[in-house]
């Protein structure tokens, strides 16, 4: 499928799949584009899709992130803004991950990861309390059950993050020469929401390492 611009970032739910390109939006479903280019405002950083389909967020190079209703009735523009998450980051937002029960929502920056409720959009972590990176934060992820969040940055660091245990942390040192660039938990139980308790990270050395975090996490965070 040709795009009409450069893509720079994609998401996708269960059935569709957006792509953000440098001069907007794109939603493909079975192989097809679904919509026209939608312009934006402003320069789109990255973009996470619920599960359903019907909720997507995207932010912006002007530090804010934009909450969209998705209806397929709404001919030519499929998106309808719902909400404008204002002043919870000082730097643009650099990825975004939901967590697996889409009840909040994970945005990391240069430096801060940030947690936002989604039934209000409220913060329950807010921008100084998790900034620990030094670099740009390229990649989230959840654990099955939600618990946990990690995430990693060009400083080659990965972080395990809990939001019940604000204060505490585990750090990987020197995960990846060069950056981590990508971050997911598998496991047989990763789809149904289990235990599972691997993290699976690739990184700009050209490697992929898997870590067994359980033990860490279960004795920091106090499972």
């Amino acid at each position: 499928l040709k795009m009409n611009a450069q893509p720079n970032a994609m998401t996708c739910g269960t059935n569709l799949v957006v792509v953000v390109t440098v001069e907007g939006l794109v939603l493909i479903r079975d192989e097809q584009a679904v919509s026209e280019l939608i312009p934006l405002p402003y320069a789109a950083t990255a973009a996470c899709l619920s599960k359903d389909d019907s909720i997507l967020f995207v932010s912006g190079n002007n530090c804010n992130i934009y909450i969209y209703n998705v209806s397929s009735s709404r001919a030519g523009n499929p998106l309808e803004e719902s909400h404008v998450i204002k002043g919870g980051h000082l730097k643009p937002v650099q990825s975004l991950s939901l967590s697996p029960d889409g009840t909040k929502l994970a945005a990391a920056d240069l430096r801060d990861v940030c947690i936002y409720d989604t039934t209000d959009y409220s913060n329950v972590v807010s921008k100084g309390r998790w900034c620990f990176h030094t670099q740009r934060i390229g990649c989230l992820a959840w654990s099955p059950d939600g618990s946990v969040i990690a995430s990693g940055g060009n400083d080659d660091n990965i972080f395990l993050w809990c939001p019940a245990k604000k204060t505490k942390r585990v750090h990987y040192r020197f995960a990846h020469r060069g950056g981590v660039t990508g971050l997911s938990f598998v496991g047989s139980n990763a789809i149904e929401g289990g235990g599972d308790w691997m993290l699976v990270s690739a990184g700009a050395d050209g490697c992929v390492n898997w870590w067994n975090v359980e033990e860490d996490a279960k004795t920091k965070f106090g499972f």
